[in-house]
C-alpha cells in the first residue's frame, strides 16, 4: 500500500509538472563539492540537494532528493493543503538503496480563530529486524491575546517528541545523513493506545513575568507537575530568571531547578544557578556570545568556557552554547568539543543580494597548544547574481596545514 502511495504521488507530481505548465514552479537545486589537499584521495565530499515541486491552487507538491558522494540516499516527497481553516502537511521518507518506506507523517490542523486542534499521525516502515509501527497525537491549544495560553496534547501510541534517522553503509559524514521529523510513533507497540497527555497553561503578568505549568500523565496516571515562573527584563534590566518546581509521584519528591540568563542586545550570557540541596550559593558562566555590526562588517564571538561539558552549536542551530548532551538529543550539529571560542568575522560588499561577502572563522581549542590556542580557519566568499544563483568557495586551514577547499553553488526558480 505505501508503495502504490509513494507511486500515485510520483504520478501526481509527473502530471503536474508535464501538463500544468502554466501554474507555479518552485524548488531549488544546491550542491557542495569538498577537496582535501593532503589525503591519498583528495576528492572527499560530494553532496546535492534538489528540491522540486509544484504549486496548483490550494495544493502544493513537492520532492526532495538528497546525494551524498556513495550515491543517492534520501527520497522525500511532501504534499501541503491549505483550505480556509483547514490545512494538511504530509510526508513520505525512502531510502532509495532498499526501496522502501521509512518514514510517513500527516498533520491535520484546524484553525477556528484563536483555537487550533491538530492531529498529528505517524507510521515507520517495517526493517529486518522490526516491524512497522504507528502512532497518533491529538493535540489542542488556544491563546488569549498576549496574556494567557493553554494545550493539551493527547498522546495514542506516539509523542512529539521528534524522530531521527540515518543513512547506513556510506563514508559520508555530510548532513545530510540525518533526517529529523516531530512525530514519534515508536514510543508504544504498535497499537492506537492512551500513551498518555500533557497539559501545558502560561499566563504572563505585568509584562515582564510568565507563570506555566506542565501536567503529565503516563498510561498508569499521575506522573508530574512542573511549575515555571520567569522573570523577564524585571525593573528593566535584561536578565532572564527561571525556577522550575517539578513534582513527581513516583518518588515522592520534588526538583527546584533555577536558571538564569541574560540579553544585553549585542550580548548574551549563558549560565546557571549553582546550588547545594535547596541553597542558592551563587552563579555559574558557561558560555558568552557577542555580535556586533560596523557599517557592513558584522563580527560574532561565541565562548565555550567548559568544553568539558557545553558545545558550540553551528549556524543552522542558533550558534548557542548548549550541553553536549541537549545538542545530541536534539539532533544539533555542533563544532569539535574542544573548540572553545568561535570568532567570525563577515564582511558584505553591495548592492546587497548582487555583491559578495567575506567571512573568516576562526577556532580556539584546548588542546593544540598553538599561539593564542589556534586551533582552525576558515575562510569563504560567497558571489550572489540576483536572487536566484549564489555560488561560494571556501578554503580551510589548521595545525596541520591546508586541510579543505569547498566549492558550492545554489540555484532557486
Amino acid at each position: 500500500m505505501t508503495r502504490a502511495f509513494g507511486l500515485a504521488t510520483i504520478l501526481a507530481l509527473a502530471v503536474a509538472f508535464g501538463g500544468l505548465a502554466g501554474e507555479f514552479f518552485t524548488g531549488s537545486w544546491e550542491a557542495r563539492i569538498g577537496l582535501a589537499p593532503q589525503e591519498a584521495q583528495p576528492f572527499t565530499t560530494f553532496e546535492s540537494t534538489l528540491d522540486a515541486g509544484v504549486s496548483v491552487g490550494f495544493l502544493h507538491l513537492n520532492s526532495v532528493s538528497d546525494f551524498v558522494i556513495d550515491g543517492w540516499i534520501w527520497e522525500e516527497l511532501g504534499v501541503l493543503a491549505h483550505v480556509g481553516f483547514l490545512s494538511f502537511d504530509g510526508h513520505m521518507l525512502y531510502d532509495p538503496q532498499t526501496a522502501s518506506m521509512v518514514y510517513a507523517e500527516g498533520v491535520v490542523a484546524i484553525c477556528a480563530g484563536p483555537l487550533t486542534a491538530t492531529l498529528y499521525g505517524a507510521m515507520t516502515g517495517a526493517t529486518q529486524t522490526e516491524s512497522s509501527n504507528y502512532g497518533f497525537v491529538f493535540d489542542v491549544r488556544g491563546e488569549v491575546g498576549d496574556v494567557f495560553s493553554f494545550e493539551s496534547a493527547t498522546y495514542l501510541g506516539a509523542d512529539l517528541s521528534g524522530i531521527s534517522f540515518t543513512a547506513t553503509g556510506t563514508s559520508s559524514d555530510s548532513s545530510l545523513l540525518t533526517k529529523r521529523f516531530l512525530t514519534d510513533p515508536t514510543i508504544d507497540p504498535p497499537t492506537t493506545v492512551f500513551s498518555g497527555q500533557d497539559v501545558m497553561v502560561s499566563g504572563n503578568l505585568f509584562g515582564c513575568v510568565t507563570l506555566s505549568s506542565l501536567l503529565s500523565f503516563s498510561a498508569l496516571g499521575f506522573e508530574s507537575e512542573q511549575l515555571t515562573v520567569e522573570f523577564r527584563d524585571l525593573f528593566g534590566v535584561p536578565l532572564i530568571l527561571t525556577l522550575d518546581l517539578i513534582y513527581e509521584l513516583q518518588t515522592k519528591s520534588y526538583v527546584f531547578t533555577p536558571s538564569l540568563a541574560s540579553d544585553f542586545g549585542c550580548i548574551a550570557v549563558y549560565s546557571n544557578i549553582v546550588r547545594t540541596d535547596e541553597v542558592i550559593t551563587g552563579v555559574e558562566v558557561y558560555g558568552i556570545k557577542l555580535a556586533a555590526t560596523i557599517g557592513t562588517a558584522t563580527i560574532l564571538s561565541i565562548s565555550n568556557l567548559d568544553t568539558s561539558t557545553y558545545v558550540i552549536t553551528t549556524p543552522s542551530f542558533g550558534s548557542v552554547v548548549e550541553t553536549l548532551d541537549d545538542a545530541l538529543a536534539a539532533g544539533h550539529s555542533y563544532y569539535d568539543q574542544d573548540y572553545w571560542e568561535s570568532l567570525t568575522l563577515t564582511v558584505a560588499v553591495p548592492p546587497f543580494g548582487s555583491g559578495f561577502t567575506f567571512s573568516v572563522q576562526t577556532f580556539l581549542s584546548t588542546t593544540d597548544g598553538i599561539l593564542f590556542d589556534w586551533a582552525k580557519s576558515i575562510m569563504e566568499l560567497t558571489l550572489a547574481l540576483g536572487t536566484s544563483v549564489s555560488t561560494s568557495t571556501s578554503i580551510a586551514v589548521d595545525s596541520t596545514g591546508f586541510t579543505g577547499w569547498t566549492l558550492a553553488f545554489r540555484v532557486s526558480w
